[in-house]
């Protein structure tokens, strides 16, 4: 019930006005985490993946964020990026570019302790709550 509150405000009410892709990032996010079997799967994929995983690291750690490349994060996640990249009317490519600019923030905010376990106690509503600051913002 609530991811598919979370979908659709996500799809109806917000619109990117500023053009900064921030909503679709955090609608690309609760795509993946749908399709990889919640936020802890997502980011057991995400620190999976060789190439990607120190960033993810930092992402979780308190210290600063690395910044990822597109292409590590197209890598990472593979045809789940396509698909829901399409969910949201982009392709993979602009999929993979906003997540490299908005994921680690992503990230960061869900695991404010520096412990990937917090993960366990985030759930969609608090992305929700994200999404709806980035509105009134």
């Amino acid at each position: 019930m609530l991811n598919e509150l979370i979908s659709g405000v996500a799809s109806s009410l917000l619109k990117d006005t500023d053009g900064d892709g921030q909503i679709q990032a955090i609608q690309l996010f609760h795509q993946l985490s749908q399709q990889n079997g919640g936020l802890n799967g997502l980011l057991s994929l995400l620190l999976q993946n060789v190439d990607l995983a120190s960033i993810v690291q930092s992402w979780i750690s308190n210290g600063s964020n690395a910044q990822p490349q597109a292409s590590q994060i197209e890598n990472a996640l593979g045809s789940s990026l396509g698909q829901a990249a399409a969910n949201i009317g982009l392709n993979s490519s602009q999929a993979s570019h906003l997540l490299a600019q908005y994921l680690p923030q992503i990230i960061n905010t869900i695991t404010p302790n520096g412990n990937a376990s917090d993960v366990n106690s985030f759930g969609m509503d608090d992305v929700a709550k994200i999404m709806l600051k980035q509105i009134i913002k």
